[in-house]
């Protein structure tokens, strides 16, 4: 199997990922930039991620939280396994439509007219669980209104009464806790795609104010319309991160069934004219391409079309993650795959929609189920099962759970 090139000469490769399945390309190395303009704190949050990843200690608090605000996506992309897991609640359904309509008629879906309600809405925020189930907040301001607090004002939805959001109220409630206990950077969206929530702004914000150094997100970026990416700019988003995975429209379609490359790609230009015209240099955007046999002719091109544009760009490894795995394979791979340590569960947590925690961002952490939020993510970060997930993580490779053992398989290429 060959390495592609990592393009041309002046956009050299600046670092790769922890796991080592990405790598990251840049006229100017991204962490330099943000260094530059978020200064010492930023520079003090890094030393101490690196102390994390190379295992010289462990923060007293995950150095980084993400936050899956609810379980749906608007696309059914062919390398992505979370295309098929929410298809039973029907999740798209509920919420994605919702947002799609909000997108209006720049979203070319004929949704210009109001649907008479907002999306993600629901009432409140259980001092039990801390979450929400779609339903029908007709404001925000009522959530803040009972600060975090307010009893069980959940309800369930009508058509699906097993599917649960995280209320924007339990997250600043989370952010809080980080703030004061030492938490630097915030991420949303999880496994998921958070823009179909309208509330990452104001979290954004809520963070920022709150002292968090960093916040950053995945997008398809359908949904990054030009308000959208006004409040993002004005709220403090420190990086913004687009999968767009083609050059042309025709291998977009193959790459992003249910979006349009033209779209997206005319979102990414009105947020970076935006952010250039509030005199700002952040966020950095990275645009993002999976290499699959789809799409890895087109990654030469892709550069070059957004060379000069894009702050950084990240070529990343197709992993076994839908019933296509085989036949979506590249015969080329981005990066060799590395047989070292994962450090996730040394620096990070994930807060999933249901309020399960979880040691890591990829989908082989599913079953490594560290406690519910209503724990408070410092207990669960002090816990026993991520210390034991720790200890075996350092120790002799068979000592690993299977889910890890498998997580760097999965980059691959086998017949199922």
């Amino acid at each position: 199997m060959s390495f592609p090139a990592p393009g041309p000469p002046d956009i050299p490769q600046v670092m790769t990922d922890s796991r080592g399945v990405s790598r990251f390309l840049a006229p100017e190395d991204p962490l330099a930039v943000l260094a530059g303009v978020l200064g010492r704190p930023f520079l003090d949050y890094r030393r101490r991620w690196d102390e994390a990843k190379n295992f010289v200690s462990v923060p007293p608090f995950p150095l980084h939280v993400d936050y899956e605000m609810l379980p749906a996506c608007n696309l059914r992309c062919p390398m992505c396994l979370m295309a098929g897991r929410d298809k039973s609640a029907d999740s798209l359904d509920i919420i994605g439509n919702e947002a799609e309509a909000r997108a209006g008629k720049k979203a070319g879906e004929k949704a210009g007219e109001k649907t008479g309600k907002k999306a993600g809405g629901n009432k409140g925020f259980s001092a039990k669980d801390g979450l929400k189930t779609p339903g029908g907040q007709e404001e925000e301001e009522k959530e803040e209104k009972e600060k975090g607090r307010g009893g069980d004002g959940s309800e369930k939805d009508k058509n699906n009464p097993d599917l649960k959001t995280l209320s924007p109220a339990a997250v600043k409630t989370l952010l809080d806790e980080g703030a004061e206990r030492g938490q630097a950077s915030m991420g949303f969206g999880g496994l998921w795609e958070p823009l179909l929530s309208p509330h990452i702004a104001s979290l954004v914000a809520h963070g920022r104010q709150r002292g968090l150094v960093e916040a950053m997100f995945n997008t398809n970026g359908s949904l990054l319309t030009a308000d959208v990416s006004r409040d993002l700019i004005s709220a403090g988003l420190t990086r913004i991160m687009i999968s767009l995975d083609a050059a042309t429209k025709e291998t977009y379609k193959l790459m992003r069934p249910g979006s349009d490359l033209g779209l997206v790609e005319e979102n990414v230009r009105e947020f970076l004219a935006l952010r250039d015209r509030a005199g700002s240099r952040l966020p950095l955007v990275r645009l993002s391409f999976c290499l699959t046999s789809l799409n890895e002719r087109e990654w030469p091109a892709f550069v070059e079309r957004w060379r000069g544009k894009a702050d950084f760009f990240s070529l990343q490894s197709y992993g076994r993650f839908s019933p296509d795995s085989p036949a979506l394979f590249p015969r080329q791979r981005p990066v060799p795959v590395p047989a070292g340590i994962c450090a996730q569960p040394f620096k990070r947590l994930l807060v999933r929609h249901d309020g399960r925690v979880l040691p890591c961002c990829d989908l082989s952490g599913l079953p490594l189920e560290l406690g519910g939020m209503e724990d408070g993510l410092e207990t669960v970060w002090r816990g026993e099962k991520l210390a034991a997930l720790r200890a075996r993580i350092r120790g002799p490779e068979k000592g690993l759970p299977r889910c890890c053992r498998e997580c760097q398989g999965k980059y691959e290429p086998r017949e199922d």
